[in-house]
């Protein structure tokens, strides 16, 4: 099976660590399902040879094409298959549905010839008719349409091929295709609940719903017709949504849970060398930043957003909410061990008198400015955050107030604009061009901070459609720049990724993306 190395790869150790956040297994999928043990606990709650894992917060839904929260992620990612798939290699992809596929000269036409046979959870087969109907459902109405805005036209000549014409070369496109979000869903299920997939399964993925319990648990069990042979290797999957980061850690250290996927810094201070627990850590994807809504009475004028980015104290705030184990960014979000990262360190510091300075250009003196931070009250340390960043304000003369809402509140606040400064992140970005262009972009899909720069736009445009790579870095470097400038973000740090384990829970490759597609190669040992 041909691999494709992305021009966007980022070279990030494989070396495994066992105390803060995630890394990969020195075994991939290596064991057998005959050398799984049959797992049972009535007294925890879990089910014969059910692997148990607990998340943050409640998913939002289960439409493939709409969500964009972690939690809903997680859950699709087990119930769903992409085209092509992330491998165990940070920036590499592969095909998954996809048995080959050829490219033409142009980079223009991709032809993908799809595995035979495979089944929905429904019982229907898979077709190129499905596919078709998928990659058009996200480009017409999905979260991520901008993804798959460059496709043009899909041609289906026969059930098991699928030819993809592009109205320009698109140098991020398999990754796209890879992003477990992006999903091939069943028509047929599809248009008997007249598009509405938010609590349905229309999925192929290795696990099928049983159930979701809207703010308990997304219950799943094994799929007995899935298409890769052998798997997955547990008979099935619950995720047990457990807010609180005290109670996670004492389930896991008690053996009612099997798994914390991103597991924070208080769980794993707790969790560290605590017996039976296991952890693996690796640089993450997962970065936070002070959002500031560009359209807001204050921020709309960019002097006063420099003056917030430069009153924050990144170091500070992850020392003592991320106990230093986060790397700070002085710029935009693109991390430094990233092969894009722009290198510029216009926050390499805070700088107190810089924030007055602006403050006072702009026309306003202490106290003049009162901001609304608004925050989830699921995530605690972005609450901590938020507090640190107040404090931080009020030295420079800016006033505000912390608004801590329930994350489905939350999130339609921040959507809708509803907000002066926030406290949030985003995980899982892959290429240069996921990590910038739909939030930095005019209109952009996730620019809830109403950021617009017509040279940002052109730049990231450009960025899209070039293959070649050096020009490519110039470019991003460029609009890096200009957007740190611009200040729409304080950008705060990038986070280690850690998963924590029992310790008879193997084959699960822990992903800088964050991404759980690896559960399906799950096994329990004695």
């Amino acid at each position: 099976m041909k691999k494709w190395k992305l021009l966007t790869a980022v070279a990030l150790s494989a070396g495994l660590f066992l105390a803060g956040c995630s890394s990969e297994p020195a075994e991939y999928g290596s064991s057998s399902t005959d050398s799984a043990s049959t797992k049972s606990d009535e007294s925890s709650g879990k089910g014969e040879n059910e692997l148990v894992v607990a998340i943050q917060s409640d998913p939002s839904g289960l439409d493939p094409h709409t969500v964009t929260d972690r939690a809903a992620g997680i859950a699709i990612e087990n119930l769903y298959n992409t085209l092509f798939t992330y491998t165990e290699n940070y920036g590499e992809v592969e095909p998954s549905l996809v048995e080959s596929y050829d490219i033409s000269d142009d980079g223009l036409v991709y032809t993908l010839h799809l595995h035979d046979g495979v089944k929905f959870h429904s019982g229907n087969t898979m077709t190129s008719a499905d596919v078709k109907y998928s990659l058009e459902r996200i480009k017409d109405s999905g979260a991520r349409a901008s993804q798959l805005e460059k496709i043009s036209a899909i041609e289906t000549p026969d059930e098991n091929t699928v030819e993809i014409t592009l109205d320009s070369q698109y140098a991020p496109f398999l990754t796209y295709l890879a992003n477990p979000l992006n999903a091939i869903v069943d028509q047929k299920v599809a248009e008997e609940n007249e598009g509405n997939l938010s609590n349905v399964d229309a999925g192929s993925g290795p696990f099928s719903l049983i159930e979701w319990n809207e703010g308990s648990s997304v219950d799943m069990e094994a799929f007995s017709e899935y298409w890769e042979e052998g798997k997955p290797k547990v008979d099935g999957l619950q995720l047990r949504t457990i807010t609180d980061a005290t109670a996670r850690a004492t389930a896991l250290r008690n053996g009612e849970i099997d798994m914390i996927i991103d597991a924070v810094d208080q769980e794993t201070a707790v969790l560290d060398g605590a017996d039976g627990v296991v952890l693996e850590t690796i640089p993450g994807t997962f970065w936070e930043y002070v959002g500031m809504n560009c359209e807001s009475e204050y921020l709309k004028d960019v002097r006063v957003r420099q003056a917030v980015a430069y009153a924050i104290d990144r170091e500070a705030i992850n020392t003592a909410v991320k106990m230093g184990n986060a790397t700070v960014l002085t710029e935009t979000d693109v991390p430094p061990n990233h092969e894009y990262f722009g290198g510029e360190e216009i926050y390499a510091s805070r700088d107190v008198e810089k924030a007055k300075s602006l403050l006072e250009e702009a026309g306003y003196q202490e106290g003049d400015i009162t901001l609304k931070i608004t925050v989830g009250s699921d995530w605690q340390y972005q609450v901590d955050a938020a507090q640190m960043v107040k404090q931080q304000l009020e030295e420079v003369g800016i006033q505000s107030e912390i608004s801590s809402l329930e994350s489905g509140v939350y999130f339609d606040g921040l959507n809708s604009g509803d907000f002066d400064l926030t406290v949030c992140g985003w995980s899982g970005f892959v290429d240069v061009d996921e990590y910038l262009y739909d939030l930095f972009t005019t209109g952009g899909a996730y620019n809830q901070q109403k950021y617009s720069n017509p040279e940002v736009d052109a730049l990231l445009e450009e960025g899209r459609v070039t293959l070649d790579e050096t020009q490519r870095k110039e470019i991003y470097k460029e609009a890096q720049k200009l957007i740190a400038e611009d200040a729409p973000m304080a950008f705060l740090y990038m986070n280690s990724f850690t998963v924590a384990m029992r310790d008879d829970v193997k084959g699960y490759t822990v992903h800088p993306t964050a991404a759980t597609i690896f559960m399906k190669d799950v096994y329990f040992e004695e």
